[in-house]
């Protein structure tokens, strides 16, 4: 597949512009409207630094548009680029790990969308980024992507016959369909809102207006109702709260309304957002491993959160595109997890760890809480109380740890659970794991126990560390991994 030497969409100029007005909007309300006629020094100087950098940010967009050149041939991206120093980079379709494609409101207006290609490698430029691209162009390139490693897999099948002189490539079968797993419903909604606690989002809000507005009269007008009577100050009060509630149910649907989870043989899509819609799809070959995470309050009503690790980098803009719905009941989260990753299981009986790992955290020296007291003491001696919280957070996490700590080796999977007040269970295959450590300390020995480590590809790359196991289970880690040259074949 070969296309000619192109530029980027024009319209990027245009997108470029919507950022920097997007990120810099409080600055130019601050300077241009609160301050419109202050002669003080330092805000006549901070106006011209902000011109200056807008000015220097508009010439580096043209400057990017008109040196960015790619082309696609040989199954491979050519990128040339470079303002000040040239640079050519070649990123053939097989090294892409995930497919990022990104529809804001701007994208919308224009009937354009943005793509993302991410690759395992490290770096500034390990993704291939299109922020303005045509929706016809983003499916070509995503489908051109797609037959290349179909077409490979076919090719390295067919070669397990040495003996066939000629390999026939079969053209790959187009009706793999899409199965939806997830959408959220409305009972869905309502519990992510007050499980994000969204419906405080108003709180912020109102003391950000304290900085345009003055709330004296405001103020004044809450004292002149406690006068009238605690009924209707209390009226006001759950009319702050009702709104704040519908705000955060409105904030919530624009965020999760369009949640779809859905699969095929190859590849797992996650599509998000309302007004800014983003499309995640992960090649299920590429998942390094899987983390369901519960915070305290998630803990409670019962949710949890999926991530799907992977080598390419996982998050457009602020936000992290690998989650599944942040708000899952935990049976069907692990459920939601055989049915996207097959080859995926999740064990809930796993080993506890033995009661000496226990004892062994209990006496742990805390340096957070040493370094606390010692500053409290010079500084706020009647402050002690403080100190004594802290001791009480540290040991109730401590035990919650020890109680909420697991592990289990599943033939060729691994599972580790951590936390106190929050936990995290990860699950990986024993051929995504780049690396094994064990370590013993002295007391540790002393305990007959050690900690048991793995390090996976991941962007940053992933580490993960569970404490105080018996010896003999950090023996059998080892062995374990020693195995993964029966699943692993080096090249």
């Amino acid at each position: 597949m070969t296309q000619p030497l192109k530029r980027l969409h024009p319209l990027v100029l245009i997108f470029d512009l919507y950022k920097l007005v997007k990120s810099n909007i409080i600055f130019f309300l601050f300077l241009f409207l609160l301050n419109m006629g202050s002669e003080k020094w330092w805000i006549q100087t901070a106006k011209w630094i902000f011109l200056g950098y807008v000015v220097i940010m508009l010439f580096l967009s043209i400057g990017k548009w008109i040196t960015y050149r790619y082309v696609i041939k040989n199954d491979a991206f050519y990128i040339k680029s470079g303002i000040f120093s040239k640079s050519e980079r070649t990123i053939p379709f097989l090294k892409v790990q995930n497919v990022q494609r990104q529809t804001t409101v701007f994208h919308k207006i224009f009937k354009v969308t943005s793509l993302t290609l991410e690759t395992a490698t490290v770096g500034d430029e390990s993704s291939i980024i299109f922020d303005v691209i045509s929706r016809v162009e983003a499916e070509s390139i995503e489908s051109a992507v797609t037959e290349t490693r179909e077409q490979k897999k076919i090719i390295e099948q067919s070669s397990v016959g040495l003996f066939e002189e000629q390999v026939v490539v079969v053209e790959p079968e187009k009706n793999d369909k899409k199965v939806i797993h997830f959408t959220p419903t409305k009972k869905d909604l309502v519990k992510a809102s007050f499980t994000s606690l969204s419906f405080l989002i108003l709180i912020p809000i109102i003391f950000k207006l304290d900085d345009v507005i003055k709330l004296d009269v405001f103020r004044d007008e809450v004292t002149n109702a406690l006068k009238w009577g605690w009924a209707i100050l209390a009226a006001i009060l759950i009319g702050v709260l009702l709104i704040s509630i519908a705000i955060g149910m409105v904030h919530t649907f624009i965020k999760y309304g369009k949640y779809e989870i859905s699969s095929d043989t190859q590849k797992v899509y996650i599509k998000k957002g309302v007004l800014d819609e983003s499309i995640f799809s992960i090649r299920k070959e590429k998942i390094q491993a899987v983390e369901i995470s519960q915070s305290f309050m998630k803990r409670i009503l019962g949710l949890a959160e999926v991530k799907l690790i992977s080598a390419g980098n996982t998050t457009i803009g602020e936000v992290e595109s690998n989650t599944l719905y942040p708000f899952l009941p935990v049976r069907k989260a692990y459920t939601l997890i055989s049915e996207l990753l097959p080859d995926y299981q999740v064990v809930e009986s796993m080993h506890e760890l033995p009661k000496r790992a226990f004892w062994i955290r209990m006496i742990r020296p805390s340096y957070i809480w040493l370094i606390a007291t010692a500053l409290i003491w010079y500084f706020k001696p009647s402050l002690w109380w403080v100190s004594v919280v802290l001791l009480l957070i540290i040991y109730s996490s401590r035990i919650l740890d020890y109680k909420n700590s697991r592990y289990l080796l599943n033939q060729s999977f691994i599972q580790m659970k951590t936390g106190g007040f929050s936990t995290v269970l990860f699950i990986t295959k024993r051929s995504q794991v780049i690396e094994v450590k064990t370590e013993r300390s002295k007391l540790q020995r002393y305990f007959k126990l050690a900690s048991i480590k793995t390090v996976n590809r991941a962007k940053p790359v992933l580490h993960k560390e569970l404490l105080d196991v018996p010896h003999e289970a950090a023996s059998e880690f080892y062995s374990w991994y020693v195995d993964r040259t029966k699943e692993v074949k080096i090249q």
